[in-house]
Formats: C-alpha cells, sequence, structure tokens
C-alpha cells in the first residue's frame, strides 16, 4: 500500500495485526497529530455485506465523544482500502495488567469498573451496544484513565467464538449467556461482560474455563456463577454483590442499565471510607528508563520491534519488577500496607502526651506546626490554672482517642460481621435450594459444585457400577433436584466399577491372544439432564460429546430431549453421542402494524397489544408528517416478528423551518384621506421584528403596494399602519409561503 493515504495520512509503522484488520501508527498531515488507522484486511474487501457492517458501525462508533472510549477520527476508503482513524493512546491493556500483577486493589477495580460503566452508558444511550466487553478491549493510559475500544466494529468481527449461529459473536470467557444462545442481545449484555472482568479484576482468574469454547459458553449458560470472595476474602461485600448483580443468568435480573450500576458503584466508594480517587496510575505509569507503548485497538497489539506484539515488546508499569512498589495507599503489590499510607497507627502504647502518642494519632491528625505551637506554649511563663489547663486538655484528647476508638471498632465490626449476617440471611433464604446433579462427576469436580452451593460434603462407601468408571460419582444423597438448606450435608457415593471386573487370569489369557482388545462401554442415560451435566457423564464413561442439535420443545430450556446412542447401548471408548437440546416452546410470531402517522403514545399501545415493544431511536424534520408522530418504523408492515422483540421507530419534528421571500400586495382602500403615510412592521416568529417600510408617503388613488419579506419558520405577522393606525395584520407561513389575513 502506498505510503500516504487518502492524500492526508502518512503511514510511519505497523504497530498492530489481528483478525480483521491491521493497525498502523500514522501521522495526519493536515491537523500535524499522530493517529492510528485500523486498515481492513484485502481478503475481507470483496465480502460486500461485511464492508457494509464494518463502515456503518464504524461510522456509528464515531458519534461517541467520552473520556474513557478510544476516540474515532475518520472513516473512509482510498482506492480499494478500507480505514478507521483513531486516537492514538500510550498505555496497555487491562488483560496484561491483570496477567502481570494478579489480583487488583478493589479500589482500583472500582475506579476502573466507574469508567467503563460511564463509557458504556454513553454508548448504549446512543444505540450502539459493544457486545464485547473484555479486559483485552480496555486500555489503562499512563496516567491511569481506563479507555473502552473496538465500540460499534464488534459486529463486524468474524475472530470471536460462535456458539449457535454466525450472529453470536465475542470472546467467550466475558460473554453473556443469550450471547451464548444466540438470543436477543441489548445493553444488559455488556453489564454481564462488564462483571465477569470485574470478576477477574479482583480474583485474577475468570469465573468459568475449559478445555473448550463450548463448555465454557455452556459453563456461562447454566454453572452457579462462583463468588469473588471464595477466592479473595478480601472484597467488600457491597462490591461483591455489583458482581454477583451484574452477572445473573436473566437479563431482568441484572441492573437495568449502566447508569443504575455506575451508582451502585458509587455507592460502595462511599461505603467503603471515600476513596474518591485511587492513583490508578501508580500501578500503571511505565518506569521512565522504558521506552512508552503505544496501543493500537485490533484484538492485538502491535510489536514495533517484532515483541509480544504490543508496543515495543516492553511495556513494563512502575513496580513490575520492584517489590517495593506503593500506590498512594501504602499497598504494595505482595499485599501489604504502610500504616502513614493506609491510615494505620502505631502500636507504641497511648501516651498521655498527644505529642509523644503513637496508638490513636493518625499521621493526617497533626502536622509538625501544630507540636511546635504546643512546644512554645510550654516554654511561656506558668500560670497558676497551667495544670488544671493541662489536665483539661489531656481530658479532651482522651475523649478524641475514644472516639475513633470507637468508630475504628464500628468499621471492623461491619467487615466482620456483614459477611457473617449475610451469611445467616442467605442460609436461611436457600433453606428451599434445589441440589445440584454432581453425577458422573469426579469427586473434586463435584465437590467443588457442591460447596459453591453452601453445602458440606462427605463421601460415603464406594459403590459398583456399570455406568460409571471407577472414582467418578456414582450416586448422592440427597439426589439431584431435592431441597436442601444451605450448611447441610450432601454424601457422595464413589464408583468402584462393575461387580465381577475382569481378573487377572483373563488378562494375561487377553495377552496372549492376537485379536484387538476392544474395551466395550454402556452409553449413559443422559434424557433430562441439563446439557453441562450431559456432557460430564458422557466424558466420565469415556465417549466424548457429537454434534448438538437445538430445537423448540415444551421441555426446559437446555434440558436434554434425545440422544444418539441411546442410554444402555454399547459403544466404543472415544464414540461420539449427539445430544438434542431443547430451546424451549416457539415465541409467537405477530405482524408489524402499519405506525406511520399514529403519535407515540399511540403507536406504543398498538405494539403493547401484540406484545411487542415500542422504542424511539431518534427524532427527525419531516416535510410528510406533523410533529409528534412516527415518520420511520424499523420493520415493514406486516412483516413477522416474535413477541417480546422491540420495534425502533423515529419521530416527526415536523417541517425543517425554511428561509424564503413572500410577495404581500398591500390593498389602499381603507385609507381615510387621499394622501397617507404608511409604515409596514414584520414580526419573525422569534419576536424579532424588521422595518419593511418606513414613514413612506402613500397616495389612495394608487391603489396597492407589493412589498417583499423574507425569514423562515411559521408564526410570523406582517403589520400595515395608515397614518401610525393599524389597518392590517397577515399571518406568513414561510415554509410554505402562504399569507393570510
Amino acid at each position: 500500500m502506498s505510503k500516504i493515504l487518502a492524500g492526508r495520512y502518512e503511514i510511519l509503522e505497523k504497530i498492530g495485526d489481528g483478525g480483521m484488520a491491521v493497525v498502523y501508527r500514522a501521522r495526519d498531515k493536515l491537523l500535524n497529530r499522530s493517529v492510528a488507522i485500523k486498515v481492513l484486511r484485502p481478503e475481507y474487501v470483496t465480502d460486500a455485506n461485511f464492508v457494509n457492517s464494518f463502515r456503518k458501525e464504524s461510522r456509528s462508533a464515531a458519534s461517541l465523544t467520552h473520556p474513557n472510549i478510544v476516540s474515532i477520527f475518520d472513516v473512509g476508503k482510498d482506492s480499494n482500502i478500507y480505514y478507521i482513524v483513531m486516537e492514538l493512546i500510550e498505555g496497555r491493556p487491562l488483560s496484561d495488567i491483570i496477567s502481570e500483577k494478579g489480583p487488583l486493589d478493589y479500589r482500583i477495580v472500582l475506579k476502573i469498573s466507574e469508567q467503563i460503566a460511564s463509557a458504556l452508558s454513553v454508548a448504549h444511550k446512543n444505540n450502539i451496544i459493544h457486545r464485547d466487553v473484555k479486559p483485552h478491549n480496555i486500555l489503562i493510559t499512563q496516567d491511569g484513565h481506563a479507555k473502552i475500544t473496538d465500540f460499534g466494529i464488534a459486529r463486524a468481527i468474524t475472530d470471536g467464538t460462535t456458539v449457535n449461529d454466525n450472529t453470536v459473536k465475542g470472546t467467550v470467557h466475558y460473554f453473556s449467556p443469550e450471547q451464548g444462545r444466540g438470543m436477543y442481545m441489548d445493553e444488559r449484555s455488556d453489564i454481564y461482560s462488564l462483571g465477569i472482568v470485574m470478576y477477574e479484576m479482583l480474583t485474577g482468574q475468570v469465573p468459568f474455563d475449559a478445555d473448550n469454547a463450548v463448555a465454557v459458553a455452556v459453563m456461562h449458560m447454566n454453572d452457579r456463577m462462583p463468588s469473588p470472595s471464595r477466592i479473595e476474602p478480601g472484597v467488600p461485600p457491597a462490591l461483591e454483590q455489583i458482581i454477583m448483580k451484574a452477572t445473573e443468568k436473566h437479563q431482568v435480573n441484572r441492573f437495568k442499565n449502566a447508569d443504575e450500576m455506575l451508582e451502585a458503584l458509587r455507592n460502595v466508594d462511599r461505603l467503603t471510607g471515600g476513596f474518591s480517587n485511587p492513583v490508578i496510575a501508580g500501578a500503571m505509569r511505565p518506569l521512565a528508563s522504558e521506552n512508552q507503548n503505544v496501543y493500537a485497538s485490533d484484538g492485538g497489539y502491535g510489536s514495533r520491534q517484532g515483541g509480544d506484539g504490543y508496543g515495543n515488546g516492553n511495556g513494563d508499569y512502575a513496580g513490575a519488577g520492584d517489590e517495593n512498589y506503593d500506590d498512594e495507599y501504602g499497598r504494595d503489590y505482595t499485599g501489604s500496607y504502610t500504616a502513614s499510607a493506609a491510615g494505620e497507627y502505631d502500636d507504641d502504647e497511648y501516651a498521655e502526651d498527644p505529642a509523644e502518642r503513637g496508638g490513636y494519632m493518625y499521621d493526617d491528625e497533626y502536622d509538625e506546626d501544630d507540636i511546635d505551637d504546643r512546644r512554645a506554649r510550654n516554654t511561656r511563663k506558668p500560670r497558676k490554672r497551667k495544670k488544671t489547663r493541662r489536665k483539661d486538655e489531656h481530658r479532651k484528647y482522651k475523649v478524641i482517642g475514644v472516639l475513633a476508638a470507637i468508630v475504628l471498632a464500628a468499621v471492623v465490626a461491619y467487615f466482620l460481621l456483614f459477611p457473617l449476617i449475610q451469611g445467616i440471611m442467605d442460609k436461611s433464604a436457600g433453606a428451599g435450594k434445589q441440589v445440584e446433579d454432581v453425577v458422573g462427576k469426579s469427586e473434586t469436580d463435584a465437590k467443588a459444585a457442591l460447596e459453591a452451593q453452601g453445602y458440606k460434603v462427605e463421601t460415603g462407601d464406594a459403590v459398583f457400577s456399570d455406568t460409571y468408571n471407577e472414582g467418578l460419582v456414582a450416586e448422592q444423597d440427597p439426589a439431584a433436584g431435592e431441597k436442601l438448606a444451605e450448611g447441610e450435608t450432601v454424601t457422595l457415593y464413589l464408583s468402584k466399577g462393575p461387580e465381577g471386573g475382569t481378573t487377572s487370569e483373563e488378562e494375561n489369557s487377553d495377552e496372549n491372544t492376537d485379536e484387538e482388545v476392544v474395551d466395550v462401554i454402556k452409553v449413559p442415560e443422559v434424557t433430562g439432564k441439563s446439557q453441562s451435566n450431559a456432557a460430564y457423564a458422557i466424558s466420565a464413561a469415556g465417549l466424548t460429546v457429537g454434534a448438538i442439535t437445538m430445537e423448540d420443545s415444551d421441555k426446559p430450556t437446555d434440558q436434554v430431549i434425545g440422544q444418539d446412542p441411546k442410554g444402555g447401548s454399547e459403544a466404543k471408548k472415544g464414540d461420539k453421542v449427539n445430544l438434542t437440546i431443547s430451546q424451549g416452546p416457539r415465541a409467537q410470531e405477530v405482524k408489524v402494524p402499519y405506525l406511520l402517522g399514529m403519535t407515540q403514545n399511540k403507536a406504543n399501545t398498538t405494539l403493547k397489544k401484540l406484545n411487542l415493544i415500542l422504542r424511539v431511536s431518534g427524532e427527525e424534520y419531516s416535510d410528510d408528517y406533523k410533529k409528534g408522530t412516527v415518520m420511520w418504523q424499523q420493520y415493514k408492515k406486516n412483516e413477522k416478528l416474535s413477541e417480546g422483540q422491540t420495534v425502533d421507530v423515529k419521530i416527526s419534528k415536523g417541517p425543517e423551518d425554511k428561509m424564503n421571500t413572500v410577495s404581500v400586495t398591500i390593498d389602499y382602500a381603507k385609507a381615510q384621506a387621499d394622501n397617507f403615510v404608511l409604515d409596514v412592521i414584520l414580526t419573525l416568529s422569534d419576536g424579532t421584528e424588521k422595518v419593511i417600510v418606513d414613514q413612506e408617503s402613500a397616495y389612495k388613488a394608487s391603489g396597492s403596494k407589493t412589498v417583499q419579506v423574507t425569514g423562515k419558520g411559521t408564526g410570523s405577522k406582517l403589520i400595515v399602519y395608515f397614518d401610525g393606525v393599524i389597518v392590517k395584520t397577515y399571518t406568513i407561513n414561510f415554509n410554505t409561503g402562504e399569507v393570510s389575513g
């Protein structure tokens, strides 16, 4: 490609190489600034649908302006090259920070989460759903600000994981259950992904992981979300509740929108002591001796020196190799705190003199000037009541110390007792919880699943089993689906294989035969199980999951409604078991009504009767539709939709005001005198007055006079005076040229 793109952008070097595009550092010659340019790969240029989607969504993203969103400056085409011009950012992706630092301080997690939630709020209000919120798409700049990238163009990217069809895209470890099922997504899908990112920032790991993408997707759809405090006990309960709410399986149970989640995060700030501005930059800023890194979004972070695919291949943060690095809270990345920064107190005994006290004197309560003042006072000539005053002063400080101790004890008690009280409440509320099905799982996995539900786990005597291999759970008590209160015990009975197994003599006999030994396995019965439990049972039996078919059914969503081969039949080790999964009953289809010309309220009522949802996507001027009526609808009349779907409409703002010139003829018939003074004043709709005719002599015998007036909009008035008396008022519609009166 040429060194100058579109006659304006000078390409300097490649800094990124992703699945759909290549990213370059460039110089904008017109504005004399450095930019990042993303160029669509040649293999996608011939795909018209892809190019159209790429351009449309990129232009939508360019409309977003927010300090926590990577800005898009320009979208264009030069010859056969499609490109996007973006803000060039000095910084590193959040994924690298988590990988290097592990769990982050919860105050830093709060600040990053607040900034990303704020960015998502702006995008959602502009009808843009990100659909790929993940640490790789979140950049932490050198001054500690979080910026999210790839807004809008996420829909055009094809390197994401697809579960059910080609419309489901995104990185599987972070996408929502509805994304995995290929169902309708909205802003709450981004909220789910942000919740997963918060979990990873706090714990250093994703909540769901497996050997393949399909298994991870199934976990997102079915498995209980683990609590971050089980891995990091210091997580504030209020912050943990936000993560659990954001990652609810059903959209309706999550935060309604990003603003609601943002408010909850800010409340945590206030609840945990008002750490309103932790210096994220302290943990993110590169060392002065290191080269600065440049980030350019595209699912890959290019290496200028052939390094790790990001910037110049270096890019450590301050403190990356220094275990003694502290942030402003005194927390180094080994987890320790200093008393001065963290607000802790010394171990000295409580001294009677405040200047000597260590025990309850916070570093920010007294400064050197205070101590010097007290020393100066102590050198003055003693007075008769000095001893009394000093005693009162000591008493005052004792009171302050006691009050400080009470406040400190209350804070400590809150953080110690709140989880305990919460646990008791949760246990009471969970008295009717259904026990998870762990039959067919390994002992380790079964214990982890049940403990995540809050149960104690015991292992009973091993039992013979023709279905499950030795060491797997063959039975459980209580059985799956039975209700059991948290804290109660579930007993596991592990398999010791089939009764009357192969003897050593038979094994020796097999070794002496030339015939191939084939393991015969009984296919487990998995009909009625959830997809994830069925997959565990099949894998535990030495078989593999084959093709997965989704069908409408009156059975619960995600339940296995068919298998091939059937349960109990014989198969060889490694054979595939094909599954048919219920996707619930088919949604009723309705025909879209004709909404054009309806008021917004009437259109809303019409759609409600059909179980459809009205969403106003904007307002525009229209010469054809009255102000306040529907002028555009997303779907045509009689187009079929499933119940519960959203129909976007645009509302008319009426005709746009146009500048126009109109001729008005003034009749002299009403003149009282043959010779009179004529005045004509134009009052525009905004109240502005213009003198059209000023103190002009007129003659009745002339019959009339035609004047030209110019304006825009409706409601302008043209007032005619004969000898200072109003004789005629005309109303003018400049949009249509109509004159009345």
